[in-house]
């Protein structure tokens, strides 16, 4: 390579991308930034609209309040209701305005004594007309004093209606308990003329009304005209004003370039990203298993045992351990070199792993001592693993057209029988080992209490450079 080449590809990888990658980071902040003031900025500016169309309809509630206390708390009435009860006086004198759509009376117990309805009398009992909202309303006022008055919208035939009732009394009787007290109940809908003047006044861009069966106007601002009972779910509709939206279209062509540096950062982290775990996962796989075979080395295998033998695991704790030692494995290395030698120790793992399930382990702790490690507290189950191994292993392994032979010598130990300590269980299998090779070789011998010291030439290496 052109050595200018190299220094400007040296420039720009060290230079010029983490330049780029610190513009595009400030960039995707200005996004980020931008995005959430616009969002907070129609969150609030929503907000506001809802307590607004709220506010006018408390202003509605409030007017329609007042003109029934008006009406209910005078002498006057009180002596035309509660004394000699006239029909014709109210209807002449009280239910005179025609944006009144609903007029009632009603007695002590709650029947309705007269009932006006879109400007005609008709005998129409009001609980009966209207929805048991109304007789929660009721009760409600009833529970307070004559003088109180309750405010309500309610759904009627699908249309809300905004109710207000309160006690026919004299001036002087304003403070006694409602209840056994005669009711004026008044309702007004909410129409297209109410609307108008609510988005008029109030600042509320095409407002309407939406009931709950109707279709959900998308992106719309909305008010949920919901009952105390939870039973009315319709909603006052509005096109809302989103200042947010405003900003976002000013800043749009910046918000896009810096949409686009922000991909190109993200292609460049994750390219590098990927480079990094594959290095991290080779050194991890070379810190972690041994460079000749392949195979776990002692870090991985003593990780291994500690999870499979952890006592939380209960009953699954288990384990037997294989110690492996080959017998005239240095023979071999005398006599026909250290290639060979390698050739005998690639072949036994190999070996090895074919006899390994899944849930097994098998490990080369260094020299030609291996460990095996399967998922079983049985030992006839270990026993006949451990000959099939040992048959494995005792073939002639072919080296540049030689056959070498070497044979192997197994120790077990079991888990939980011997314990789940991992240190322990591998010097016993080691005992166990010793004991093999003392015996005649190429055999497999269990751990027993008496082979605890019976080695005389100390620990082996392998469990020594463990720290065992």
């Amino acid at each position: 390579m052109n050595p200018t080449t190299s220094l400007d590809r040296r420039f720009f990888l060290r230079v010029i991308m983490p330049m780029f990658g610190l513009i595009a980071l400030l960039l995707a902040g200005a996004i980020a930034g931008a995005l959430m003031l616009s969002s907070k900025q129609n969150h609030l500016s929503i907000e506001f609209q809802q307590r607004t169309a709220k506010n006018a309809l408390g202003h509605f509630a409030d007017e329609l309040a007042g003109m029934a206390a008006g009406m209910a708390g005078r002498d006057e009435t009180a002596a035309h209701v509660i004394g000699a009860f006239d029909a014709e006086w109210l209807v002449s004198h009280l239910a005179t305005d025609e944006s009144d759509n609903f007029f009632f009376v009603l007695g002590p117990d709650d029947r309705t004594l007269l009932s006006r309805i879109d400007g005609r009398v008709a005998p129409a009992e009001a609980r009966g007309v209207l929805p048991p909202t109304f007789s929660q309303m009721i009760a409600r006022w009833r529970a307070g004093r004559l003088a109180d008055t309750v405010t309500q919208l309610i759904a009627v035939d699908g249309a809300p209606v905004l109710f207000a009732i309160t006690g026919v009394h004299a001036v002087a009787d304003a403070e006694r308990p409602a209840d056994g007290g005669y009711i004026l109940a008044i309702g007004r809908r909410i129409d297209r003329a109410s609307l108008q003047y609510i988005a008029e006044t109030f600042m509320l861009p095409n407002l309407d009304y939406e009931p709950a069966s109707g279709q959900a106007t998308e992106g719309a601002g909305r008010l949920r005209l919901m009952s105390q009972d939870g039973s009315m779910t319709d909603s006052l509709v509005w096109d809302p004003i989103l200042p947010g939206d405003q900003l976002i279209k000013a800043l749009g062509p910046g918000l896009v370039l810096a949409f686009a540096a922000y991909l190109v950062l993200t292609i460049v982290v994750l390219t590098f990203a990927r480079r990094a775990a594959r290095i991290i996962s080779v050194s991890e796989e070379k810190a972690l298993h041994d460079p000749l075979t392949g195979l776990p080395n002692r870090l991985l295998l003593l990780d291994r045992m500690q999870r499979q033998l952890d006592p939380l695991r209960g009953d699954d704790a288990r384990a037997a351990v294989f110690y492996l030692d080959l017998d005239g494995f240095k023979d071999v290395n005398d006599s026909a070199g250290h290639a060979a030698g390698d050739a005998v120790l690639v072949g036994v793992a190999r070996r090895l792993r074919e006899f390994c399930r899944t849930e097994d382990t098998v490990a080369r702790l260094g020299g030609d001592e291996f460990v095996m490690v399967i998922s079983t507290d049985d030992r006839r189950v270990a026993e006949a693993r451990a000959e099939a191994v040992l048959a494995a292993l005792t073939s002639p392994y072919h080296h540049n057209g030689h056959l070498l032979a070497v044979g192997v010598s197994i120790g077990v130990a079991m888990a939980p029988e011997h314990g789940l300590d991992v240190a322990a269980l591998l010097h016993k299998a080691d005992a166990a080992l010793y004991a093999a090779k003392q015996g005649g070789k190429g055999t497999v011998r269990f751990y027993r209490k008496t082979m605890r010291s019976e080695r005389a030439d100390g620990e082996p290496a392998a469990l020594e450079a463990a720290g065992l």
